[in-house]
């Protein structure tokens, strides 16, 4: 007898008892569901966390920062070795490398705009004219900050989408004048709608780092640096260099802490594998409560076909031809449930993922199901229908004929 014929007396069998097939292989179907949507929905993240952070910089970013607190024995304790950032260093670091895209100054603060009668509490950041292609920010209307605003210190700003609509409503802000912490500044452009993670760039108002140095946070010392490489690959030596200019310029005893976007997202990922571990491990009990349930009605079914076992063994079947028939009618049907497990999977992934876009206010969330998860589960649901079937089918094939044809 062909694998073809012993699947298709399996299929056959299935449709007989069509609701009790139906029943058995619901626990097959939860399970596979469930772990082909946590699998969607987890790839989903992992793609959503790459592109998001991929705007400022991805893999290519490094950012440099003064340790102001260090950690001592368990203890945090302040860092009697500090040594801020300046312009100095960020203009050192530049040169050390012809692979750097951008060398931006991190240097921020809340400052209070005022316009005629409207206020607005905004989030000042101090920085050069390569912002916008290192953080991938585009001007909607008017001008970025140029070299000459930096070179003659000029009290001209850029502001977000938000901080605009508040002070200027639908008036164009293009050469009207905002206080800022009582120094004026003149607009000179506005920025597109910009979202990170949910955080609303909007609020933010760009002025150029030499003016925000001298007349709005009155210091040379920067809060960090954000160095951006032209490749992935050039980071790791990046790193090395930024680390030994430190040293020579600023002594063998400062410290500063250095994070990679690489790091960063090798430990999203790392969270994110621990989350599909966790929750398809839950979901993995349905599959072997799924399993049980299948091997439950083979012992049923071979129960009620007792009596056709003995016939067929009469007529000279062998045991193996019973084994593996009973083992194929248990494939049947662990494959449907898994095959209908990964159907529902896929809904399921598409429709937790139309939620997250809704409420988390997201504009794109993607599902991802993968063709290795999709074999990966059809391949368990295979296993589980061989190792469930089997005892049954042992136990068919070794009945013997004459008391299966006494069975009643």
């Amino acid at each position: 007898m062909s694998l073809t014929d012993l699947l298709l007396i399996g299929w056959n069998q299935l449709r007989a008892h069509a609701l009790r097939s139906l029943l058995t292989l619901l626990g097959m179907l939860i399970g596979v569901g469930a772990v082909v949507g946590i699998v969607s929905i987890s790839e989903g993240m992992r793609r959503f966390v790459i592109g998001e952070f991929g705007k400022i910089g991805g893999d290519n970013l490094i950012m440099v920062r003064p340790m102001m607190w260090v950690e001592r024995h368990g203890r945090w304790i302040q860092n009697t070795h500090y040594e801020p950032l300046t312009l100095d260093d960020m203009e050192r670091i530049s040169a050390l490398s012809n692979r750097f895209a951008a060398v931006l100054p991190v240097l921020a603060g809340g400052a209070e705009l005022r316009h005629q009668k409207a206020t607005y509490s905004a989030q000042i950041e101090a920085t050069l004219p390569s912002y916008t292609s290192a953080f991938q920010w585009d001007v909607e209307r008017g001008r970025f900050l140029d070299e000459r605003d930096l070179q003659r210190w000029r009290s001209v700003c850029v502001l977000g989408t938000e901080a605009a609509e508040k002070l200027f409503g639908a008036d164009s802000p293009l050469g009207q004048e905002v206080k800022m912490n009582g120094q004026r500044f003149t607009v000179i452009g506005t920025m597109e709608e910009k979202k990170l993670f949910e955080d609303d760039w909007g609020n933010r108002v760009l002025v150029p780092l030499s003016t925000a140095q001298l007349r709005l946070f009155g210091r040379r010392e920067l809060q960090g640096l954000f160095v951006l490489t032209e490749k992935p690959e050039d980071v790791p030596a990046s790193v090395t260099a930024i680390e030994g200019a430190l040293k020579r310029f600023h002594g063998p005893k400062a410290e500063y802490r250095i994070d990679t976007g690489k790091g960063f997202l090798q430990q999203v990922e790392q969270i994110i594998l621990v989350m599909k571990l966790a929750t398809g491990g839950i979901a993995g009990i349905s599959l072997l409560v799924g399993g049980i349930g299948i091997m439950n009605i083979m012992l049923v079914s071979v129960t009620e076909r007792t009596r056709e076992i003995g016939i067929r063994k009469a007529l000279g079947a062998k045991p193996r031809h019973l084994a593996f028939q009973f083992v194929a009618e248990a494939v049947v049907l662990s494959l449907t449930g898994g095959i209908l497990g990964v159907l529902g999977g896929v809904g399921l992934g598409r429709a937790i993922s139309a939620v997250i876009e809704h409420y988390a206010e997201v504009p794109y969330f993607p599902s991802v199901v993968s063709m290795g998860a999709v074999g990966l589960s059809l391949g368990v649901s295979i296993a589980i229908g061989l190792f469930f079937g089997i005892y049954p089918a042992l136990r068919a094939a070794r009945l013997d004929p004459v008391e299966a044809l006494r069975y009643e």
